[in-house]
């Protein structure tokens, strides 16, 4: 896997005549794949820090730890309404020029961030650096897939997607160590300056990709018609809102429910981290075998991991290591998912697979404001995993139902209509 395909995407039969003349040069896919994973990586990071700098934040702009939550917030909400609308605006800018339009959208916003004066200011600015999210998300997922044949989707969107595993693991703890040693402004501002550098990279590495050829709008907006697409986005929004149902409120369970002191959280964290980093790529590795197949076990794992954690949440020695186990089922989910969009709308994946980010935002939302009411239902911690296990299950439901869907297509007709 260490260079392009002759065209950005999957090889179809399908030839022009033209093939005679001169070529693009060739690729170097993993070097393209690598950028593509630090430019995840940078952005993810500065989404989760805020979190890690929170309380730095909020008594340095005079505001409550309350009122500051919503730089949390506000993020996640642009995040899934501005991340479509920027895609659909920008479905015609060629590919490195949006990139490069993006990745300077989210420096100025980073920039902003770190010269705020007040709290409305610091609000702007994380609307301005959250807008770039899921358009620039998406356009990596896609063009990591066409720099490579199809047989290793999964894998290259296991790498990509790595990115976001590494900023929880190692970002948000080395932003929130930078926030408390120089300022928690310097946190952004040393990711602006990485993101800089990264984006230089990303486009040196993919100036001779060949251009990918989009259709209009209304052909994007048209794959949101097809069975197949709806039944991958409910499976996104199911699926993670079972993992963050109780994500959310790791931290009391982990220390109300199961006993662990706060410095030995932050170790679980960890823990459960590293399992994230091997759960994504083992499910990148074995979508290219079967998508489906992939998510029917990584579904299953997610359920089980609960379910047990549900029963065993009150012993120390079976949480401990557990942690690693819920993290590698949780993120195991996701490059299925992802190659699942974007082969249900292979013909115009951008919006698809924007829209799905943007789903995996609310599906985070969803989950904590589920867990939220569990809660203030009166239910106790140890309620969060069975609530999880429970929108688990009709994760699998759903799959289950696409793929009863899909068979019952009569010969000659796809499933998509």
């Amino acid at each position: 896997m260490t260079s392009t395909k002759g065209g950005t995407e999957p090889a179809t039969g399908t030839g022009t005549g033209d093939t005679d003349q001169a070529t693009p040069p060739s690729v170097h896919a993993n070097a393209a794949i690598v950028w593509m994973l630090l430019a995840v990586f940078g952005v993810g990071t500065v989404e989760y820090v805020v979190a890690g700098v929170l309380k730095d934040i909020t008594g340095d702009v005079g505001v409550s730890d309350a009122t500051g939550g919503l730089l949390i917030t506000v993020y996640a909400l642009t995040v899934m309404i501005g991340g479509p609308l920027l895609t659909i605006v920008t479905i015609r800018i060629p590919r490195n020029t949006l990139i490069a339009a993006l990745m300077a959208v989210f420096v100025v916003g980073n920039i902003g961030t770190a010269l705020a004066p007040n709290f409305p200011v610091l609000i702007f600015f994380r609307v301005v650096t959250a807008l770039p999210h899921a358009t620039f998300f998406a356009l990596c997922l896609v063009l990591a897939t066409s720099l490579v044949p199809p047989e290793f989707q999964g894998r290259v969107i296991a790498r990509v997607t790595l990115g976001l595993n590494l900023a929880t693991v190692l970002g948000v703890p080395l932003g929130t160590l930078i926030g408390t040693q120089l300022g928690w402004r310097w946190s952004f501002v040393i990711v602006a300056v990485f993101q800089v550098v990264v984006t230089a990279g990303l486009l040196s590495s993919t100036r001779h990709a060949p251009s990918h050829e989009v259709g209009s709008i209304v052909s994007e907006l048209r794959v949101f018609t097809r069975p197949t697409v709806v039944w991958a986005i409910g499976l996104t929004a199911l699926s993670q809102a079972a993992l963050f149902v109780v994500f959310t409120f790791v931290s009391p369970f982990l220390q109300d429910l199961s006993g662990f002191t706060a410095g030995q959280v932050t170790v679980l964290l960890f823990v459960f981290g590293i399992g994230s980093v091997l759960g994504n790529q083992l499910g990148g590795y074995f979508a290219d075998k079967s998508i489906d197949r992939t998510l029917y076990v990584a579904l299953t794992a997610l359920v089980v991991a609960l379910a047990l954690l549900a029963l065993f949440g009150t012993q120390k020695w079976f949480v401990a290591p557990w942690m690693f186990v819920l993290g590698a089922a949780g993120f195991s989910i996701i490059p299925p998912l992802a190659s699942k969009i974007i082969g249900a709308a292979s013909e115009a994946p951008h919006l698809a697979a924007t829209v799905n980010i943007a789903g995996f935002q609310l599906a985070n939302a969803a989950g904590a404001w589920i867990g939220s009411l569990t809660l203030s239902g009166g239910a106790g911690l140890s309620a969060l995993p069975v609530v999880g296990a429970v929108l688990g299950v009709a994760a699998l439901g759903v799959l289950t139902l696409s793929t009863l869907t899909r068979r019952s297509v009569p010969a000659g007709v796809t499933a998509d209509g």
